[in-house]
């Protein structure tokens, strides 16, 4: 494994036991007034909802940060034009010259 991967992997981890220990303590701040008498966490199946949130959480977190942002190098080439109108450089895939205005049209615009 490269060291990004092993690194987003301890923070997904490091994320999901923040966030089970919010859950906890939320469930126990929200019920410590009243004795914990009827409160969700003793309920049968009560410690059923703040389990299921946090592991959606924790999979939200693991989609979202196990995501590839790198960029291919043969994406980052665009090709350069010349603007009929005022002969500057644009992209290729402008539709209008930044410079002068002018629309272009890809069809008839000179490959510099």
């Amino acid at each position: 494994m490269d060291r990004t991967r092993v690194q987003g992997l301890l923070l997904v981890a490091a994320a999901g036991a923040v966030t089970v220990v919010v859950v906890v303590a939320l469930v126990l701040l929200v019920n410590a007034g009243s004795g914990f008498e009827g409160c969700t966490s003793t309920a049968q199946f009560g410690w059923l909802a703040p389990l299921l949130a946090a592991s959606i959480i924790g999979a939200l977190a693991w989609v979202l940060l196990r995501q590839d942002h790198r960029i291919e190098e043969d994406d980052t080439h665009v090709p350069a034009a010349e603007c009929p109108e005022c002969g500057r450089t644009v992209m290729g895939e402008w539709r209008m010259c930044p410079y002068c205005g002018e629309v272009l049209d890809p069809r008839y615009s000179r490959r510099v």
